[in-house]
């Protein structure tokens, strides 16, 4: 049968002069325009080892995993793995990134720790951090990233970085719906729809999600959590009006509030700091010293803001979470306005996980994200037809790095077949 077409590769076509018959001369060509640091193998065992991390700001999670080899080509362009398909992890850790001075000397560390005698062919970090030209800089750690200089160190063929959020975008390809999340609002789902993912943790992250040519779903992050605040007003009541004013003063703002300044655990401090201002006499004194830590610079913890609220330990901060809640309401609403995801809209992170009550309207409070999300005016009806849900568990970023290495591997895998006419 006849081979199927090949994919362009990044930098041009693949070069295939006199010699194109030799395995050797081919897989040279490949590794220059594939973007491997040393030569393409010649051979490679069934299973190849791969690795993905999810690195944050304060830890690092890493894992080790097998992708399967195909002896021929398929009949059609290559697709990428389902759902069903993506491997379990043989070995997994978990390291805090202040004991070590790179992420480099992690991954010698966790490689070393797992006794397995192969390096990996392909490593695709997740990193919470911009990645321009598969460099990053994360700031909490203070780790300067290079991809391509820490492959030639560590003997790997590719490390690629991401940045964290776009890995949580391929994390939301490999969830079963039903099991692992829960249903904000219903509507049906339009098969190959953009797809959209809103995150609230320590800041914002959103990206969104739209099908290529072989019907895969691509994610594509943004920085929409830094666009401007839009304050609401219910009434006469012009509290987050307010609210903005104390943030642009706080912040030594110009014009400006970004949605992170709310929509987010320092968001949700900013909101609780801003009401126990604005409503001194509202204030538990034992809460608010929690809040503040051992010194008022110190802390300003929004965990105890959250779960005062969940207990329903302290009235202000109900308030400051169910602001919170119609803030990341208001917010989903306009991403849905943008990108129209009838393939769904996806919440995640560990502050949507902490405040789930507060966001799902459960144990009789009052419904500030759904109300704030629909409330676009003439647009509204649109809106009913977009499917929400909150999605349980915290652990995309690593699913996502996985998958993304796997799909890296499998058109490099292609790549190689197409060169060398394996039918």
């Amino acid at each position: 049968s006849q081979a199927p077409p090949c994919p362009p590769i990044a930098g041009g076509p693949l070069e295939m002069g006199g010699g194109a018959g030799k395995e050797k001369d081919v897989v040279k060509n490949i590794s220059k325009k594939d973007s491997g640091i040393f030569p393409f193998p010649q051979t490679l065992d069934p299973k190849v080892l791969l690795l993905c991390a999810d690195v944050g700001g304060t830890s690092s999670r890493l894992h080790l995993f097998y992708a399967e080899r195909k002896d021929k080509l398929a009949e059609q362009p290559v697709r990428h793995p389902t759902r069903k398909e993506i491997p379990e992890s043989i070995y997994q850790m978990k390291y805090s990134n202040e004991k070590f001075d790179s992420l480099t000397e992690v991954i010698k560390v966790f490689l070393e720790s797992s006794k397995v005698e192969s390096i990996p062919l392909i490593a695709c970090l997740g990193v919470a951090g911009v990645v321009v030209n598969n460099t990053s800089y994360l700031v909490n750690s203070g780790w300067k990233l290079n991809g391509d200089a820490m492959a030639r160190e560590l003997g790997i063929w590719r490390v690629v970085l991401i940045n964290d959020f776009e890995a949580q975008g391929y994390g939301i390809l490999t969830l079963n719906v039903k099991r692992e999340c829960e249903v904000l609002q219903e509507a049906p789902i339009l098969q190959g729809a953009p797809i959209a993912v809103l995150g609230a943790g320590t800041g914002l992250g959103e990206a969104y999600l739209t099908t290529g040519t072989n019907g895969d779903y691509e994610v594509w992050p943004s920085e929409g959590g830094h666009a401007e605040f839009a304050p609401r007003q219910d009434g006469s009541d012009n509290l987050q009006f307010e609210m903005c004013q104390y943030l642009q003063i706080k912040y030594s703002a110009k014009a400006r509030i970004s949605v992170e300044r709310i929509v987010s655990g320092r968001g949700i401090a900013n909101i609780y700091q801003f009401l126990a201002w604005k409503f001194p006499d509202k204030v538990n004194k034992e809460i608010h010293k929690k809040f503040l830590g051992l010194r008022e610079e110190s802390k300003q913890d929004p965990a105890t803001v959250v779960e005062a609220a969940n207990s329903e330990s302290c009235d202000l901060c109900v308030q400051a979470v169910d602001l919170f809640s119609g803030a990341y309401g208001a917010e989903a609403g306009v991403v849905a306005l943008k990108y129209m995801p009838f393939g769904g809209l996806f919440l995640t992170g560990g502050v949507t996980a902490r405040t789930r009550d507060f966001i799902l309207g459960r144990k009789g409070r009052d419904h500030h994200f759904l109300e704030a999300f629909l409330d676009k005016g003439r647009v509204s009806c649109m809106l009913t037809r977009v499917p929400v849900f909150v999605v349980h568990g915290e652990d995309l970023g690593e699913r996502g790095s996985k998958l993304k290495a796997l799909r890296l591997f499998e058109e490099a895998e292609h790549r190689r077949m197409c060169a060398l006419g394996t039918h």
